[in-house]
C-alpha cells in the first residue's frame, strides 16, 4: 500500500566539502561588497508557475548525484510494500522476479460520494527504459468512463500529470492523482459502462 509522495534520499558527491579559509579584514577606505541582490555573474534562478520541462539537468536530484533507473524502482517497490495510504491505493511488480522492473500492477479504491463509490479498480503501468525521465504508461484493467481515459481503458498522454511529467513523480502519484480526478465536477457522477466492478451490495 502506498503512503505520501517523497524523493529517492541522495548523498551529496564528492568535491562539496570546503576547507576553512582565512579572511583578513578590508582596509576602511575599500567599499565592501553589497549583500544586497546577486553577486557578479550569478544568475538569479525564475520562479516557475507550472511544472518545467524535462531537461538533462532534472536527471540529478538536487545535490547533483544521479539516481539509477533500478535505484528509483526499488525504492518504489519498497514503498508499495512496506507503506500505506488509508488504503486507498496499492503497486507492485506484475511479475515478482520481472528483474527490469518494466511492469507493474495498480489499484485505485473509488472515493466514497462519487460514481465510483468504494469500487476497485484495477490498472496496468509500464516503465520503460527511459523512467522516471520519462512518463509511464497507464492503462486501466477495469472497465471506468472518466475524460482523462480512452474507450479501452488507457490514461491519455495529454492528461495533465502526464504532459507535465516531472522526474520526481512517481506511481504512487499517478494513482493519487487519478483517484482526485474521479472526485471532480467532471468525472464524479459521470454514469459508468455495464461492465464496470459492481458497486457495494449490487
Amino acid at each position: 500500500m502506498g503512503c505520501s509522495n517523497s524523493q529517492p534520499s541522495a548523498t551529496a558527491g564528492s568535491g562539496s566539502s570546503l576547507g576553512a579559509v582565512s579572511q583578513e579584514p578590508a582596509p576602511a577606505n575599500q567599499q565592501q561588497p553589497s549583500s544586497q541582490g546577486p553577486m557578479s555573474g550569478q544568475a538569479l534562478e525564475p520562479h516557475s508557475q507550472g511544472p518545467p520541462q524535462v531537461t538533462a539537468s532534472t536527471t540529478r536530484n538536487e545535490k547533483g548525484v544521479i539516481v539509477p533507473r533500478s535505484f528509483r524502482l526499488l525504492d518504489e517497490l519498497e514503498r508499495g510494500q512496506k507503506c500505506e495510504r488509508a488504503s486507498h491505493l496499492s503497486w507492485g511488480l506484475a511479475i515478482d522476479d520481472d528483474i527490469t522492473l518494466t511492469h507493474w500492477n495498480g489499484t485505485i479504491f473509488g472515493p466514497v460520494g462519487t460514481i465510483f463509490d468504494n469500487r476497485i479498480y484495477s490498472l496496468v503501468i509500464t516503465c520503460g527504459p527511459n523512467y522516471p525521465n520519462q512518463c509511464p504508461e497507464v492503462k486501466f484493467d477495469s472497465s471506468i468512463t472518466m475524460n482523462c481515459v480512452e474507450t479501452d481503458g488507457t490514461v491519455k498522454p495529454t492528461w495533465g500529470l502526464l504532459s507535465h511529467w516531472r522526474r520526481e513523480y512517481t506511481i504512487e502519484t499517478v494513482l493519487d492523482l487519478l483517484r482526485r480526478e474521479m472526485c471532480s465536477p467532471a468525472n464524479r457522477r459521470t454514469a459508468q459502462p455495464a461492465d464496470a466492478p459492481p458497486a457495494p451490495n449490487s
